[in-house]
């Protein structure tokens, strides 16, 4: 019989396939404090340095330019390595807090300011669906997709914030007729709206559940981005003039800015 071993031919990546894969996201992994932390590491022409990120689900993510020397990458991840766990960890509650949220049964959602009681019901060959009564959620689910009942009602709360921040623009843009491009909804988790050089408008979905003397607050303070694009005394000052209780407003959603989830 005949033995392989040491005249085995290795075969080796092409250079092209490996700069394609890499701009793609290559996996790797390396050990933290005697855990192997899988990672993905992806090159950029535009990025300068080396540049670390975590997310729920995408993990770590390293973000390399052009023409690095990935044997210098170890030293750099071991340098990160309190923060690189504590984000992971970090991260790993919230996504164990987001499976949790799919056990809606009996939960309150806040929908503008107000408490509305979530009752999931499951049928055998339901479509899936949200009926919203005056203190509650109906959530249908098809049989063995209870978990879906989360993302469902996810769903209908992001499109019924398209509906409702839509409507306050148009109404508080009415008094200040200011121009602007385009509208475009986000899922952030500290930013509740900004304004971009392009005159576009974005808004935090999550925005929806609040009051809407909060909802109008945060979009009457995009609008007058659009005079004052900074947080200048005069910037401050206009938002005073359309919203005089501002104030009290920003307030409220620090406090309660974390309850605004499914």
């Amino acid at each position: 019989m005949k033995k392989f071993g040491k005249g085995l031919l290795k075969i080796k990546m092409p250079a092209e396939w490996k700069e394609s894969a890499l701009k793609q996201g290559l996996k790797k992994s390396v050990h933290l404090n005697g855990q192997n932390i899988t990672y993905t590491v992806r090159q950029s022409a535009r990025a300068k340095k080396v540049r670390l990120t975590v997310g729920i689900g995408s993990g770590l993510e390293v973000v390399v330019p052009d023409k690095f020397n990935l044997k210098n990458l170890e030293p750099i991840l071991k340098s990160k390595e309190s923060w690189v766990l504590d984000k992971l960890a970090h991260f790993a509650r919230l996504a164990e807090a987001r499976r949790s949220s799919y056990c809606l049964n009996d939960r309150q959602v806040l929908f503008c300011g107000r408490e509305y009681l979530v009752a999931v019901i499951v049928l055998p060959r339901a479509i899936g669906g949200v009926q919203m009564d005056e203190d509650r959620f109906t959530v249908t689910v098809p049989a063995g997709r209870e978990e879906d009942a989360g993302p469902i009602l996810e769903c209908w709360l992001r499109q019924a914030a398209r509906r409702v921040i839509l409507e306050r623009i148009a109404l508080l843009n009415g008094q200040l007729k200011l121009s602007y491009n385009r509208v475009c909804f986000k899922d952030q988790k500290t930013r509740w709206g900004s304004c971009s050089q392009k005159r576009n408008l974005n808004f935090n979905w999550r925005l929806v559940m609040a009051p809407l003397p909060v909802i109008d607050y945060v979009v009457v303070h995009e609008l007058l981005h659009l005079l004052e694009p900074n947080h200048s005394m005069r910037f401050w000052s206009l938002v005073e003039g359309v919203c005089p209780d501002y104030r009290a407003l920003r307030e409220w959603l620090k406090k309660n800015g974390a309850m605004l989830t499914v």
